[in-house]
């Protein structure tokens, strides 16, 4: 006797069915069905999930554009990543957040959080919060959720370089003139873009790194060179990278989804291997 079960909905009439007609083809059909659709489900639900998290980290980058450019009382950049931020489908509450957090700073208070996740991924949490008693708890239950553990200062940091860049959009990372100005202005150093969000038309893009509290003498000496910044952004660089197992990957991408739409959220910064 061939006993084959499957706790699909629907299935499992069709494999009675088949198993009464005594024919193991047809019961190999019925369950291949089953698992087919158990596939195609998902696929769905992980895809999904990929495209949440491009969102989110659409939506991070330009948040991120414009606290950088009202720290540096730069109006004009706060405009532009305004606008490029509606054009990328950002919520009007995200740039609304990002606008009266950046400019009323003294009513909040800056938390960065440390911490692991499942498979050893290191994370680095920054909080923009007005009640750091309500942020902090709902952080150490994410990290519990996925699988690891919020750490003391210093336990995830270490692995993490902070550094100030400047996207040069259209320009290859090898441009000699771009180098030049680079070196004029004090950079650490040029190199090529492969950002996974730029588009295939936009052409090549170079990275230009810098110590973060000179991003917008970098980024204005550039400019007199020629070379405007299509983005500028302040970035917790890892030196290692986690690869864990499936189990434990989708475990920490949850993880590391639901940290990024907890209204206090700054920025995610971790080590996972794309």
């Amino acid at each position: 006797t061939l006993g084959l079960r499957c706790s699909r909905p629907g299935v499992g009439g069709e494999l009675s069915a088949a198993a009464r007609s005594g024919n193991v083809g047809d019961m190999l059909r019925s369950l291949a069905r089953g698992l087919a659709g158990h596939s195609k489900w998902h696929n769905t639900r992980f895809r999904k999930a990929r495209q949440d998290a491009v969102k989110l980290e659409v939506a991070s980058k330009f948040a991120g554009m414009i606290r950088v450019a009202v720290g540096a009382g730069d109006e004009a950049g706060v405009a532009d990543a305004v606008a490029r931020a509606k054009k990328e489908g950002v919520t009007r509450e995200v740039i609304e957040r990002a606008l009266e957090t950046s400019r009323n700073r003294e009513a909040y208070k800056e938390e960065m959080y440390e911490g692991s996740l499942a498979g050893g991924v290191l994370v680095l949490v920054e909080a923009l919060t007005d009640n750091p008693r309500r942020t902090a708890p709902k952080v150490r239950h994410l990290f519990k959720e996925g699988g690891g553990a919020l750490g003391a200062a210093g336990s995830a940091a270490w692995a993490f370089q902070r550094r100030g860049l400047l996207r040069v959009q259209g320009i290859s990372s090898d441009n000699e003139a771009l180098i030049e100005a680079a070196l004029e202005a004090g950079a650490q150093d040029v190199e090529e873009d492969s950002a996974a969000h730029l588009e295939a038309d936009d052409g090549p893009c170079a990275a230009v790194f810098c110590e973060p509290n000179e991003l917008a003498a970098v980024r204005a000496t550039l400019s007199a060179r020629g070379f405007e910044a299509s983005e500028a952004a302040i970035l917790f660089v890892p030196s290692t990278t986690a690869e864990p197992a499936a189990g434990l990957r989708e475990a920490a991408e949850s993880a590391l989804l639901a940290l990024e739409e907890m209204e206090d959220v700054e920025g995610i910064w971790h080590n996972l291997a794309p």
